[in-house]
């Protein structure tokens, strides 16, 4: 480490500024209000609400001051450092140290919660008014990209995202189109499920190219136009971007922490010795479901953030561990429809659907135990199902729910 430079410490470091950073200081904070905290964060933005990001219409105000997290007034109060506008890039375990874009910071115990970066497709890569859709100033970029009501979209990406914006932008009446590699996207959740998100789709008039890779930009007249790899031409003005995401865990190669699509860490979320993870970026061993996993999801990376809170103060204080043994869970609003899942999938479970004038309702199981629940509204069953999960689940108990 470059001894000259700026050198700080503090009890508690976060890498990290989305969701599972800001509930690791909030835990940390009220769990142990003596110890210091500093969160490192390459944004220039205190932590705020990405959900709206995809959600929010074109014609309603996207400001700051609106979708910053209540709770960073209460952790400024508190005496939290934030360290916006930095970048971590590098770690030293050993020595307890991390390097960041203006000096070092030297913690007593570490959480890692930097999420995961969009990935850009190579046919796509620096294309004008070609937008991801990660961050605040993604969808400060795309919304002055849009300002013509004329513009045509195509989206690269048919999954949550991607089918979030495709819906609000068709209740604007913009010309949509959804493009996905796969030819049933959704499908890893079963033929019914998959037919149920197309027909959503193409209900509400977005043109849907599935099974189709985009392999390329052209002008045609004034306009331009999204190439497929079956010869396809789909306007597109402006694209999003939404194919899929990595782990941001470049800035650690050289950590010696175990690095395998995300960081591995424990049934605790311990990485190593004085180092715990949280949110996108983990794969941990979830004792609920006796499996290895990575999940991307709000729910996930705010309970994960809780949890890497608290083993953060304990393992400064000396106290035993937490365990984090969660129910994964995400839901999706689109065209006036909630999309919610619960529950963990291995590809192999039986699927039984349930059909009635409020929706669909599909339940997941691997012989009298189900392990997963998905719904299309459905809202007050999909409730029940998932605090049950909590435990191991009969088909018996969980069918008597479904009407």
């Amino acid at each position: 480490m470059n001894t000259t430079m700026p050198q700080t410490t503090c009890d508690v470091a976060i890498v990290g500024g989305s969701i599972a950073g800001l509930r690791a200081a909030q835990t940390v904070a009220g769990y142990a209000p003596d110890l210091t905290i500093t969160m490192i964060s390459d944004e220039a933005h205190l932590p705020y609400e990405r959900p709206p990001l995809s959600k929010v219409g074109l014609t309603n105000p996207l400001s700051l001051d609106t979708l910053t997290y209540p709770a960073v007034n209460d952790l400024k109060s508190h005496g939290v450092n934030f360290m916006l506008g930095t970048r971590a890039v590098g770690l030293d375990v050993d020595a307890r140290t991390i390097r960041h874009s203006s000096g070092a910071l030297q913690y007593r115990s570490l959480v890692i919660a930097t999420g995961c970066e969009a990935v850009i497709p190579p046919a796509l890569s620096g294309r004008p008014d070609t937008f991801p859709l990660r961050c605040y100033d993604d969808a400060v970029s795309l919304r002055s990209a849009l300002a013509d009501p004329v513009k045509s979209v195509a989206i690269v990406g048919a999954g949550f995202i991607g089918g979030e914006l495709a819906s609000m932008l068709a209740t604007e009446g913009r010309q949509v189109s959804l493009v996905d590699l796969a030819r049933k996207p959704l499908g890893r959740f079963g033929e019914a499920v998959f037919k149920s998100y197309e027909a959503l789709h193409r209900k509400a008039g977005i043109e849907l190219y599935f099974g189709e890779q985009a392999v390329g930009v052209e002008k045609q007249d004034s306009r331009r136009v999204l190439n497929l790899g079956d010869g396809t031409g789909v306007p597109a003005d402006v694209i999003v971007v939404g194919v899929g995401v990595r782990p941001s865990t470049g800035w650690l190669e050289r950590s010696g922490l175990r690095l395998d699509d995300g960081i591995l860490c424990d049934t605790t979320l311990r990485a190593a010795d004085h180092v715990f993870a949280a949110g996108d970026t983990v794969r941990w061993w979830n004792q609920r479901w006796g499996a290895d996993m990575r999940v991307e999801h709000w729910t996930n990376a705010a309970e994960q953030g809780r949890v890497a809170g608290v083993n953060a103060a304990n393992d400064v204080l000396g106290w035993p561990l937490e365990v984090c043994a969660n129910i994964p869970y995400f839901w999706s609003d689109q065209h006036g429809v909630r999309i919610q899942f619960a529950g963990y999938r291995t590809g192999d479970e039986e699927i039984t659907e349930s059909q009635n004038a409020g929706g669909s309702l599909f339940l997941y199981r691997q012989g009298d135990i189900v392990t997963g629940v998905l719904a299309f509204e459905r809202r007050a069953e999909f409730v029940r199902i998932r605090t049950m999960l909590r435990n191991e689940l009969s088909w018996q108990a969980a069918s008597s729910l479904v009407s």
